[in-house]
């Protein structure tokens, strides 16, 4: 995994729990969300606790959960095994920690930030609560037709909703299901569908196009008009987000299909795709490898990366990990 530059740390931890970078500052708990990554393509969580040289906790993959140990040095820097096999290099530095590994099928890399602590996580909960009445408020809205709603606002409060998952993979099953009854002429099938898509995640353009094209054909003209100017504002905000070109101009997403959009539009073949990189200040990014494609020919031109801003994703995770700890602790 390439390093975008500096190692300042995610500021809806962080600013709740600022920490000293002395050798006995790596002590306690530490969480680190593995998105798919090369030939591993699934989502995977690895929690660990540093107690003096010692790190010991466990790497959580779909269907199984692996053992993970290891010794660090007071500089931060040391060795890792995951599943009691695998072995990698672990670097520990102010605020967060990275590692890479192989495990046989793919390389992997984890970057992880402290855990929150329950108060924390109750500070956070409450903050996620005050985010998703906003987020229900430009709903309600939206649906109505309101047009004096700016939709980057409401994309990136979207992140907070309790359905919403950067990955969305159930959503884009459901959109092509509900697109295949709609080109079918079954708009009663298909308006049930996108209501489920929807409620997965309420930005996805082409839901709200083809919920436009089907109360068009059912006569209800004032109705289609708002799902089509929601979805023309969705598109605006997504590609009026960046250019780009670099960290600095990176289109500011918040889920996978987001970032598919804008490389379909700018017509950008995917070669590669590295995945939640740290960048120099703080934020995450998503770093596409491609080349441009002619629309004319299909030929490929010149090769081009793209930058993803994905922090939204981050901190809409570490929002929802937040939540779920305070719920924990109140059931026991």
């Amino acid at each position: 995994m390439r390093k975008l530059g500096g190692l300042a740390g995610l500021g809806l931890c962080l600013a709740l729990a600022p920490h000293a970078a002395d050798a006995a500052g790596f002590d306690g708990r530490w969480v680190a969300d593995i998105p798919a990554q090369t030939g591993c393509n699934y989502i995977s969580q690895m929690n660990v606790i540093v107690s003096g040289r010692d790190l010991s906790g466990q790497l959580q993959d779909p269907g199984e959960t692996l053992r993970v140990s290891g010794q660090i040095g007071p500089d931060g820097s040391g060795t890792i095994i995951v599943g009691g096999k695998w072995s990698g290099a672990l670097r520990f530095k102010d605020d967060h920690f990275d590692t890479n590994w192989g495990n046989g099928s793919c390389a992997r890399h984890a970057e992880g930030v402290r855990d929150l602590d329950l108060a924390q996580s109750a500070a956070v909960a409450q903050e996620r609560k005050q985010h998703q009445a906003a987020y229900a408020d430009l709903l309600r809205r939206a649906q109505a037709g309101d047009k004096a709603i700016d939709y980057t606002v409401l994309r990136s409060e979207s992140v907070y909703a309790k359905e919403w998952q950067f990955f969305n993979g159930r959503a884009m099953i459901l959109l092509k299901q509900a697109d295949v009854a709609v080109k079918g002429k079954d708009c009663v099938q298909g308006m049930d569908t996108l209501d489920q898509v929807l409620k997965f995640d309420f930005t996805i353009d082409a839901a709200h196009a083809l919920r436009a094209e089907c109360l068009t054909q059912a006569g209800k003209t004032d109705e289609a008009r708002i799902e089509s100017d929601i979805a023309k504002a969705l598109v605006h905000s997504l590609m009026d987000s960046g250019k780009g070109d670099s960290e600095k101009t990176a289109y500011v997403v918040r889920t996978r299909s987001e970032e598919d959009d804008i490389l379909a539009n700018r017509h950008i073949q995917i070669k590669t795709r590295e995945t939640q990189v740290r960048g120099a200040d703080g934020r995450y990014f998503d770093v596409v490898h491609g080349v441009s494609v002619s629309t004319s020919n299909g030929v490929e031109t010149n090769p081009r990366d793209i930058f993803f801003d994905m922090t939204s994703f981050v901190t809409g995770r570490t929002s929802r990990r937040a939540a779920q700890q305070v719920l924990a602790a109140e059931l026991q």
